[in-house]
């Protein structure tokens, strides 16, 4: 069986390679698992168990750690509105959770507080940084 799992797990890689959805990869790393149970003499239900069980933990637990720290931008490359978050800008007018104006890369963009990080109103001509993009609305919230 040792010759399956082998051959399971370089398929796996292949398609992995071809696909990068990280399913594949998973999967290689289970058969991987099935061929150490194999290289021990375990018989094949606890071989299949264990391949089951590490591509059941990968998927489930790994997968997800993975595709969050690999989807992350950094800051240089960020295009679009995804280039203004956490970037400074200078309020024009008092802004609340519901309105207000700042200064952004040159332009004037509409702006209320992000609920999740300020709360009192700020007024004009104060330092704030973008947390996100609502729309056409920056999200924001005061640098000090």
């Amino acid at each position: 069986m040792i010759w399956f799992w082998g051959l399971t797990a370089g398929i796996a890689l292949g398609l992995e390679f071809a696909t990068t959805t990280l399913y594949f990869g998973l999967f290689a790393v289970g058969a991987a698992g099935g061929l150490a149970a194999a290289a021990v003499g375990a018989p094949v239900v606890v071989q299949v168990l264990v391949a089951a069980a590490v591509t059941l933990f990968g998927i489930v637990a790994i997968r997800p750690l993975a595709i969050k720290r690999f989807s992350r931008v950094p800051v240089g490359t960020r295009t679009g509105v995804d280039a203004l978050i956490g970037a400074e800008a200078l309020t024009l007018m008092s802004v609340t959770a519901h309105e207000g104006q700042v200064k952004l890369k040159g332009e004037t963009w509409s702006a209320r507080l992000d609920p999740d990080l300020a709360f009192d109103p700020i007024g004009p001509n104060v330092r704030v940084s973008i947390s996100r993009i609502d729309g056409a609305t920056a999200l924001i919230f005061p640098l000090d």
